[in-house]
């Protein structure tokens, strides 16, 4: 893989990342940009997230290039189990040469014969694992080496810069949470978008809000009982 092709796929997701509008949409896209950039035949993205019933983060596949097992895409990881799972949990990046030679291999998912090379980068955003790129199937060549380790690490910077972009815009759509950050940017001189701790500080915002207003700390207390209530409606009807 040449450094001017290299530079000038980088350039074309870049400029993606710059112009989607729908993370949801733009993570089918990108798993083939870095596919594409990667000179590979599988890419596929995972994201860390928390679901309502669930205690601890897991690790999803949110998009995905390329053949992929279907018990694959509809499984979700504790941190720390399974190939991308341990890379989420170290926040390390890993090259596996010939998977199924290696001790990784009764981690592997996709059946496939021969020497089978795999990488698997972390997202990181504000120093936290949000997600895993992993990528194998080589085009053009027969081996993944610590070349395209490297590239798949400056890769993940881009999709980082992505899922970075996409969560400031949905923070900035209500005057609420414009108000939330405000304040946090203020008092730290930092605006963060992690989603957890964004909901800490909409909480903290709107008891300090309500109680400005001359709410009672029992009207507090009713608010937090209605949204306790259409949560589990919610999940409910999702059931």
């Amino acid at each position: 893989m040449s450094d001017p092709s290299f530079i000038h796929k980088l350039s074309e997701l870049a400029r993606f990342v710059e112009t989607t509008t729908s993370l949801e949409e733009g993570l089918d896209t990108l798993s083939r940009l870095v596919a594409h950039a990667m000179d590979c035949r599988h890419c596929s993205i995972m994201l860390v997230s928390t679901a309502p019933q669930e205690e601890t983060p897991r690790l999803r596949v949110e998009a995905h290039c390329g053949g992929l097992p279907p018990e694959a895409r509809a499984q979700s990881l504790p941190l720390g189990d399974g190939i991308a799972g341990r890379v989420a949990g170290s926040g390390e990046p890993l090259l596996i040469r010939d998977l199924h030679r290696s001790p990784y291999a009764p981690l592997a998912r996709r059946g496939e014969s021969g020497t089978v090379d795999v990488i698997s980068v972390p997202i990181l955003l504000e120093d936290q694992v949000v997600g895993v790129i992993n990528v194998d199937g080589p085009e053009g060549r027969q081996r993944l080496d610590a070349s395209d380790l490297r590239m798949a690490m400056i890769l993940a910077l881009v999709v980082s810069k992505s899922i970075h972009i996409h969560r400031l815009q949905g923070l900035l759509k209500t005057h609420f949470i414009q108000l939330t950050l405000a304040r946090e940017a203020q008092r730290t001189g930092q605006l963060t978008q992690d989603p957890e701790r964004v909901a800490r500080l909409m909480a903290h915002t709107l008891y300090d809000e309500m109680l400005r207003a001359g709410f009672a700390r029992d009207h507090v207390l009713q608010v937090a009982t209605e949204l306790l209530g259409q949560v589990h409606d919610g999940l409910s009807g999702s059931s």
